[in-house]
């Protein structure tokens, strides 16, 4: 007896279970589908050959699949440097796909960021940075939901001597006697310089903005004081007018306080 009731009762839930699939609004998600997802929404990803390459996952790994990528950006003349080279294309078996993004001449636009870091032999590694975005259409979209990823294209800038420089540092940190010759370099690819070892430690670099005006220095280790460790130039407003470079330093910058400010002048070749 126990065992029929035992066996209505089952037979009952299977009926109601059933019943409830039945009523399920909208499409069930199936695995099958040949949808695709960007595997993060921020991703920095290096320039290299003229393009930059963005990974895309998708749900199978069966057959082939072409999904069409779109580039948008805030930054002005951004997307005429930056193009996506075509769809992103999946082979049969494969479950990745590459989204490539070509670019043009850089040192047309404005990078977002201007990145000197000291390295060995008093020398510094300067970088830019590119931000947009790539998205695909949402009828090609995998449950993952990552229809965007936010993208910055980084570049490590290669520099080749560009002559010699004169730098007037009599209102600055040299002070007195402070008017001296210096090795200066320039960028292959962008319109950023370098000044070798210009206080007779670390190398300092600045970019010109497109508008041909203004100048972008940011924070950067100058050398080392005997008392006080490192000493930077911080919160630095540059212009250019013809070949004169103006820094006008903030302040000389330490863990203890501040130097106080000053004025760099650097007459470019």
């Amino acid at each position: 007896m126990k065992k029929s009731i035992l066996g209505f009762l089952g037979a009952a839930a299977m009926l109601v279970s059933l019943n409830s699939c039945d009523k399920t609004e909208g499409a069930l998600y199936d695995l099958n589908d040949n949808k695709a997802s960007f595997y993060s929404p921020k991703v920095t990803v290096p320039m290299e050959g003229g393009s930059v390459i963005v990974p895309l996952g998708r749900t199978t790994t069966s057959g082939e699949l072409s999904v069409p990528v779109t580039l948008t950006a805030a930054g002005a003349g951004y997307t005429n440097i930056f193009k996506v080279a075509g769809p992103a294309v999946f082979t049969n078996g494969e479950g990745k796909a590459e989204v490539k993004v070509t670019y043009g001449d850089f040192s047309k636009i404005d990078a977002s960021a201007l990145s000197v870091s000291p390295i060995a032999n008093n020398d510094v590694e300067v970088g830019l940075a590119f931000p947009f975005t790539l998205a695909i259409d949402s009828a090609n979209l995998s449950v993952s939901q990552v229809a965007k990823t936010s993208v910055s294209a980084t570049s490590t800038l290669e520099f080749a001597d560009a002559g010699t420089a004169v730098l007037n540092s009599t209102g600055g940190w040299i002070g007195e006697n402070g008017i001296k010759n210096v090795k200066i370099q320039k960028a292959k690819t962008a319109n950023v310089y370098k000044v070798v070892s210009p206080f007779g430690e670390n190398s300092i670099a600045f970019m010109i903005k497109s508008d041909g005006k203004t100048v972008v220095f940011p924070n950067q280790v100058l050398g080392m004081d005997e008392e006080y460790g490192a000493v930077s130039m911080s919160n630095v407003t540059g212009t250019i007018a013809g070949k004169v470079v103006t820094l006008n330093v903030a302040g000389y910058t330490v863990a203890a306080g501040s130097f106080g400010s000053g004025v760099e002048i650097i007459t470019l070749p």
